[in-house]
């Protein structure tokens, strides 16, 4: 009987954070986070230079913006669960020699209709479900 209480002690603390986990291992957050971009597509990205496509998320005044090969550029975003999407979006007008990319990156944000973080790494889906852009943590 004495060792009931420690028992009953123990398995409501892991019922506690099971209940306040989000059902993954993942610890880091969406905002706040500088990702950089290493798959678009289902085709490795690789910059050149130090040229990486970044994001951030501001969870606050609900704005994301990085930046592209060539520009920086931004968006507002809307989110409910692991629903995400993009509106109003805006960038510099830089010209350099990866426009064909920034051009493919910008075409394929409008695409994005889900997300997950895995680890260190952030994947955005399509409405069909497939993966079409992979970040990591910088």
């Amino acid at each position: 009987m004495k060792y009931l209480a420690p028992i009953i002690l123990t398995y409501v603390i892991i019922l506690f954070y099971g209940c306040n986990s989000s059902g993954t291992l993942d610890n880091t957050p969406l905002t706040e986070t500088e990702w950089i971009m290493f798959e678009m597509d289902g085709v490795k990205y690789e910059p050149s230079g130090s040229k990486n496509v970044t994001m951030i998320f501001d969870g606050t005044a609900k704005k994301m913006g990085g930046k592209a090969p060539c520009n920086t550029y931004g968006s507002t975003y809307t989110k409910s669960a692991n629903k995400i999407s993009f509106g109003n979006f805006f960038s510099t007008e830089m010209a350099c020699g990866e426009l064909e990319a920034e051009s493919a990156y910008y075409k394929i944000l409008p695409r994005v209709y889900a997300y997950q973080i895995s680890g260190d790494k952030l994947y955005f889906f399509d409405s069909g479900g497939m993966v079409i852009l992979r970040f990591k943590v910088k």
